[in-house]
């Protein structure tokens, strides 16, 4: 069991349980439409799904986050990409791979440990800082959720974050590495320097008209427009079909009459309830409360004193009306072994100690036929049309093929609509322009080349498409006044960087050849000679590059006093001296467990890739393509 297993850290706790607060509220109103559609499974792994709603609401989140992070400069278009659509889809998807391992391990959540999840969310806190039990009867009112949902969620989620404690607890560092890590991360190094930038020369490079047409002319591969197409198609969707297909009267009848007991309402019982915690205090609790009841004192009064559910207790212990499975296996069966206006014995589940009250009972029911009448058509409508769509796509697919070339008079004696799609390039375009099947059928040679009518193509189950070109836009050299700009830009940074090498290499050239200093070069040639002192692998303000590239030299010796060219930040080149490397004294430094929580992160960060990469190989994942399209402008 992995049970050992705790967080460590409440931040996390609180990022789990913010996220499930926003999902409810961001979702209020929208999940039950999503839901009737019948397709909310955005993705499937290893049978259990990933549904739309999750996913706009997490990337609803995600999104928000960073507005946050980042401030009104950020551009929001970033978050309309694919790409960013479908690489949060499959984070999302590792995500459920390692709830799955968890669970699959043995990993549980306690009661305790939700019920502290709760008492330290922010959202759930009053003016005092502590849990306010209102506040937290509101907010599951408001988004029509049960304290028992919420509280699965919490475990679901928490069991997607179980890999992490178990690296924590195996990841570990020798105090070996720990010191050669500080050695390194800790070490100082002196260095003189010139900075030889482009920029000095920038206002003295002169380009001709001539060199502007040269590199035009010598260069035209780069000044090309992409190659695009435009494609008529005809598309056959299942849900389409079923719309269309007519359901008699007697045939809804007829299925009411056979499957009558499957729109059966269960029993249902009104009840309410007193949780005590499983803890030190609760036989005393439990005794106190039972002989006040047995008093005559009311019981929502009592839940409401001593209930330690924050979901039920403000308004008490109301748990509404409870249907068979709705609750945990103990709690069920001492409920509906109830007399009505009786209490019970304290009954033990996993979230601590219940005293349930009965107060009605809701006899099953069968609903009337108008009330189920149009979930019926559409039972028997997408039963009818699995194979009206296939046989309807076979029967395209022939009239496709015959006509070879064109769909126009296949659309029109057929009765679908032609579409048209937006010229699109081989690297795609949106919608179904974005579908790798549709892209390469419409670059195929039959499509493109032979002007035939494409095969049937498959965008899920449910969707076919058929397309013909309609019209190539070839390739062509784009004009040029529309990029002599461009080539002005390139031509002069051109020079500029030359100008430069030529200066930096003379600069190495005079000092590591004619035996002068790098101060009386720089000064001979007008650059700024600059010396830094403890530089720090980390956290300087000399260039990126510059600092990564001087951590690269060798030790300094009198044998090896050379000066060095290397990169620095943008088109920049920096003559550099290294002077001195300074070894940190490891005595004085006050706690080297900054240095091994480093590189125990590292060892974690490797190790769960490795793991979520075996699991991926492993998986059966599928992706529903035309609902994750839908996620443009979340």
């Amino acid at each position: 069991m992995l049970t050992w297993i705790r967080k460590k850290s409440t931040g996390m706790f609180m990022t789990i349980v913010m996220i499930l607060l926003i999902a409810a509220f961001a979702l209020w109103g929208v999940g039950d439409y999503i839901t009737q559609s019948g397709n909310d499974s955005l993705a499937t792994v290893n049978g259990e799904s990933i549904s739309y709603t999750e996913y706009v609401n997490q990337f609803a989140n995600y999104r928000q986050s960073m507005m946050s992070q980042f401030g009104e400069g950020f551009d929001p278009s970033y978050f309309d990409s694919p790409v960013l659509r479908r690489n949060y889809l499959e984070s999302m998807i590792n995500s459920e791979l390692a709830r799955q391992v968890a669970l699959d391990n043995g990993f549980t959540v306690t009661a305790e440990e939700i019920r502290e999840t709760l008492e330290e969310a922010p959202a759930f806190k009053g003016e005092n800082g502590q849990f306010d039990k209102n506040i937290y009867a509101a907010f599951l009112s408001r988004t029509n959720q049960s304290a028992q949902l919420l509280q699965m969620k919490i475990a679901q989620e928490q069991a997607g974050q179980a890999l992490n404690g178990i690296f924590d607890q195996t990841s570990f560092v020798t105090p070996y590495e720990t010191k050669q890590m500080a050695l390194l991360n800790k070490q100082t190094r002196d260095i003189e320097y010139v900075i030889i930038s482009p920029e000095k020369f920038m206002e003295d490079v002169e380009v001709t008209d001539e060199e502007i047409n040269n590199y035009y002319n010598e260069n035209s591969s780069q000044y090309m427009t992409e190659e695009m197409v435009s494609v008529n198609y005809i598309e056959l969707k299942a849900e389409d079909v079923a719309e269309n297909i007519e359901i008699a009267e007697v045939d809804s009848m007829d299925y009411y009459t056979a499957n009558k007991d499957s729109y059966k309402q269960p029993e249902q019982r009104m009840a309410a309830h007193i949780l005590i915690n499983d803890d030190e205090e609760a036989e005393q609790l439990l005794k106190e409360v039972q002989n006040k009841l047995a008093a005559g004192e009311e019981f929502s009064e009592l839940a409401t004193s001593y209930s330690q559910d924050p979901g039920s207790a403000p308004s008490g212990g109301d748990l509404g009306w409870v249907s068979p499975g709705d609750m945990v296996e103990e709690f069920n069966d001492a409920l509906f072994d109830m007399e009505v206006d009786t209490v019970t014995e304290p009954v033990k589940t996993q979230f601590g100690y219940h005293i349930i009250q009965l107060s009605q009972i809701k006899e099953a029911s069968t609903p009337i036929y108008e009330a189920v009448k149009a979930d019926i058509i559409q039972a028997l409508q997408a039963r009818e049309a699995e194979t009206l769509f296939l046989d309807m796509a076979s029967a395209l697919a022939e009239a496709s093929l015959d006509a070879q070339s064109g769909l126009e008079q296949v659309a029109e004696d057929n009765g679908y609509e032609l579409k048209t799609t937006e010229f699109f390039p081989r690297t795609g375009g949106t919608d179904l322009t974005a579908n790798q099947d549709f892209i390469q059928e419409a670059y195929s040679e039959n499509v493109k080349e032979n002007l035939l009518n494409s095969d049937i193509i498959n965008i899920t189950d449910t969707h076919a498409v058929f397309l013909h070109l309609n019209e190539v836009k070839v390739s062509e050299l784009k004009p040029l006044e529309e990029v002599k700009e461009t080539i002005l830009t390139a031509l002069t940074n051109e020079k500029a960087n030359a100008a430069a090498r030529e200066l930096a290499d003379n600069v190495i050239e005079r000092v590591n050849s004619d035996d002068q200093s790098l101060a009386a070069v720089a000064e001979s040639n007008e650059l700024d000679l600059q010396v830094a002192e403890a530089v720090t692998r980390t956290g300087s303000t000399l260039p990126f590059n510059l600092v990564k590239n001087i951590f690269e030299l060798s030790r300094p010796s009198e044998a090896n006093e050379l000066i060095h060219l290397v990169d620095g930040n943008a088109s920049d080149l920096v003559a550099v001296k290294l002077l001195a490397v300074n070894e940190a004294d490891l005595d004085a430094l006050d706690d080297l467990n900054v240095e091994s929580a480093q590189l125990g992160r590292n060892i974690k960060s490797n190790e769960q890739q490795l793991l979520i990469q075996a699991l991926r190989q492993s998986a059966d994942i599928t992706i529903n393509e035309d609902l994750l399209a839908q996620g443009t402008g979340l």
